[in-house]
């Protein structure tokens, strides 16, 4: 029964939380905090894997700045080559094993980059990087080198 107090109704319960609701609130809590430690680890992840593909890429345009230094029949030499280490285009290892480059170097037509013809008298080369870490593929890139033998604007052959 209740009693009236000053013309106000009062009950027995005294105040405060009950345990049900302490419980609910405590769940609530820890679900909040398992979400956030699960998204900084996930940061985490994503970091390093976009330092990885950032060395991969440079990894890859090193080997495009070493094969710009040759002509095309010591490009197409390159073929099937793996690098492990890694080089850079001065030729130098790079300071890591666990970084390597695997080329493929396919002759191709001048007026059809997807066209492969024979090595022999080739005017132009596909060159395909493959740049892994720990034998996993971190980042494929594909550049194009042509024999510039005899084209006016270069100073190649005069």
């Amino acid at each position: 029964m209740k009693r009236v107090h000053n013309g106000c109704m009062l009950s027995h319960r005294r105040p405060g939380f009950t345990l049900l609701e302490v419980l609910v609130c405590a769940v609530l809590i820890g679900l909040g905090f398992v979400a956030l430690v699960a998204a900084f680890g996930h940061d985490t992840v994503i970091t390093q894997r976009s330092e990885d593909m950032t060395l991969g890429t440079f990894l890859a345009d090193e080997i495009r700045g070493l094969a710009f230094q040759m002509d095309l029949p010591a490009i197409l030499a390159m073929d099937n080559t793996t690098f492990n280490p890694a080089v850079l285009s001065t030729g130098a290892p790079q300071n890591s094993t666990d970084w390597s480059q695997h080329l493929v170097v396919t002759p191709v037509s001048v007026t059809d980059l997807n066209t492969q013809v024979a090595p022999e008298g080739a005017k132009a080369v596909r060159i395909t990087v493959e740049v892994r870490l720990r034998g996993n593929p971190v980042v494929t890139q594909t550049y194009f080198a042509f024999d510039m033998e005899g084209v006016p604007f270069t100073d190649v052959g005069g």
